[in-house]
């Protein structure tokens, strides 16, 4: 009698285990179906925060017969074309977080031509204004500074900081006067807009970023907004590496 109830009990135990051990077979089958939920939902969560960069047709002299404000060796391999607005918070942003790094390990070494383009929104007043100041600016040598000055004073834009920066710049006063009043230097901000929006650029700051080729920056990558240092040395770095290839090939 008290072997039958002992087998009994180790039957029951037998089939508690069995059942425990489905549970967590199961269980494993679960964790192992979540594991791979949590993974896409964080591919998909990156994807998101990663540039969206777009491949445009090679374009033509895209410095400007070396007329347009620009940094670097005329030799480089690789250029970048900005579109900037004085008034746009993410330009400033791209200037002080971004823009010192490029300089000092891209343009300062020989590797990147830097040129800037104007691309002053509609809704911000003041953008286009301090985009001929920094222009008439560049007529006497000192765009770069100017332009740091307007970033620098992106509430205070207007007549009296274009005057009082051009004042500690040492510039021709005379010649900057009528310069702020020459159709011609507005002509060429409207130009850069006109060509930029050409592009699908509607927003600043926007970047073209391009092998360079005979003066042609080669199918560039168009880049958007005020994205890291690291971003741009890893679009860099890979047009670098890459063989020139025109689109089509």
């Amino acid at each position: 009698m008290k072997q039958r109830h002992k087998t009994a009990i180790q039957s029951k135990v037998e089939q508690e285990l069995s059942a425990l051990k489905q549970e967590v077979s199961e269980l494993k089958k679960q964790l192992a179906i979540i594991g791979s939920q949590v993974k896409d939902i964080h591919n998909i969560a990156l994807d998101s925060q990663r540039p969206q960069h777009k491949t445009l047709t090679t374009q033509e002299n895209f410095d400007g017969d070396g007329a347009l404000a620009n940094l670097g060796e005329a030799t480089a391999g690789l250029a970048i074309v900005e579109f900037s607005d004085y008034q746009c918070p993410y330009c400033k942003r791209y200037i002080d977080t971004t823009f010192t790094k490029l300089k000092t390990n891209f343009i300062d070494k020989g590797k990147v031509k830097y040129i800037a383009r104007d691309f002053p929104l509609a809704f911000h007043k003041q953008a286009k204004g301090a985009a001929v100041a920094a222009n008439c600016s560049l007529q006497q040598g000192a765009y770069w500074p100017m332009r740091e000055r307007l970033f620098n004073n992106m509430r205070q834009l207007g007549d009296e900081l274009y005057q009082s920066s051009a004042e500690q710049l040492s510039l021709d006063m005379d010649q900057f006067a009528k310069c702020l009043e020459d159709e011609k230097v507005l002509a060429k901000v409207e130009q850069d807009i006109t060509y930029g929006s050409s592009l699908g650029i509607r927003g600043t700051p926007s970047f073209l970023i391009g092998k360079v080729e005979d003066g042609r920056l080669l199918n560039p990558t168009l880049l958007v907004g005020a994205q890291s240092y690291e971003t741009f040395a890893a679009v860099l770095n890979e047009l670098a590496a890459a063989p020139v290839q025109e689109a089509g090939e």
